[in-house]
């Protein structure tokens, strides 16, 4: 798969990857297989025989960062500028104009997540993108209403 990058986590046994670090959603594989979240962390074998943490740290859903054994090793989203992350939170603003616009609001701000996330867009559009959907989303509901 081409949607997996290496994790360079100093003292692991094997070899760790993340999976979907451009999307919401993200896995973290350990030599090829998909290990889970036990406790808050994904446990690591190291090379002298212990087992070292893997933690995630970040409130906004595809921008956490990840620390191993209190060490920042991966950052989600390092390259989303703060214009385009200002960007992302327009459809927010729904919620405050108009009524049901909650529903529509977070739709609108989890889809464009990955559109802020894609390096393969222009910085423009990559903000354009939400506060065109938000604007185009609100009047829809406004004639829907």
């Amino acid at each position: 798969m081409d949607n997996i990058q290496p994790l360079d986590l100093p003292g692991a046994r094997g070899k760790v990857e993340i999976e979907n670090a451009q999307g919401i959603l993200y896995k973290i594989h350990y030599n090829g297989e998909v290990i889970r979240r036990r406790k808050g962390a994904w446990a690591v074998p190291l090379r002298n025989g212990k087992t070292g943490a893997l933690r995630s740290r970040g409130i906004i859903p595809g921008f956490q960062s990840l620390y191993f054994e209190g060490e920042k090793v991966f950052q989600m989203g390092a390259h989303v500028g703060l214009a385009e992350k200002i960007a992302m939170f327009v459809p927010l603003l729904l919620v405050v104009f108009l009524p049901f616009g909650l529903i529509l609001a977070l739709a609108l701000f989890f889809l464009g997540i990955p559109a802020v996330k894609n390096l393969q867009m222009p910085r423009g559009l990559r903000i354009a993108l939400p506060i065109i959907n938000t604007l185009a989303g609100g009047l829809i509901m406004l004639l829907i209403s």
